[in-house]
């Protein structure tokens, strides 16, 4: 049997402009979880402590990924003991060509943080991400997203 061979990509850190759309765009996704979510225990001070990045690239069908921490010292933020998650990378392709995706995206890689990794994509998983859909006029009542198309969701 072969080994897999790892082939590493150069990060993709973004553009001033870029990193500050993401950044943004997941305060304000954070800003509406405690509103979507009420009977969830959401931890806002801990998430605002999760990297947040994009994907290496090319990442083909990927938008997001909720990285899990293994409870080490190496990469540790504050309060990496009460989210339990390393870093949320999103697709920069996807941040400029959808940012009304990118947006979903952004909740749903938050859902995995709050969740943990044991619930996956299950029921209860897939129940509070209906929520972010059917939210959606009313985010965008709120306005203010900094997004150059006036439909972003």
């Amino acid at each position: 049997m072969r080994a897999r061979r790892r082939v590493d990509r150069a990060r993709i850190i973004g553009t001033l402009d870029e990193r500050i759309q993401l950044h943004v765009a997941a305060k304000k996704v954070l800003d509406i979880m405690p509103e979507l979510h009420p009977e969830l225990d959401i931890d806002i001070e801990a998430l605002e402590h999760i990297r947040i990045g994009f994907l290496r690239e090319p990442c083909g069908d990927l938008w997001g990924y909720c990285s899990y921490s293994s409870g080490g010292k190496r990469y540790a933020t504050e309060y990496q003991d009460r989210h339990r998650t390393h870093r949320i990378l999103i697709s920069r392709v996807l941040l400029q060509d959808d940012p009304g995706q990118a947006f979903r995206t952004i909740h749903h890689e938050f859902l995995h943080a709050i969740l943990g990794s044991a619930e996956g994509h299950g029921p209860i998983f897939k129940m509070h991400e209906e929520r972010f859909i059917e939210a959606a006029p009313m985010i965008r009542i709120r306005g203010g997203l900094m997004w150059k198309s006036p439909d972003f969701l």
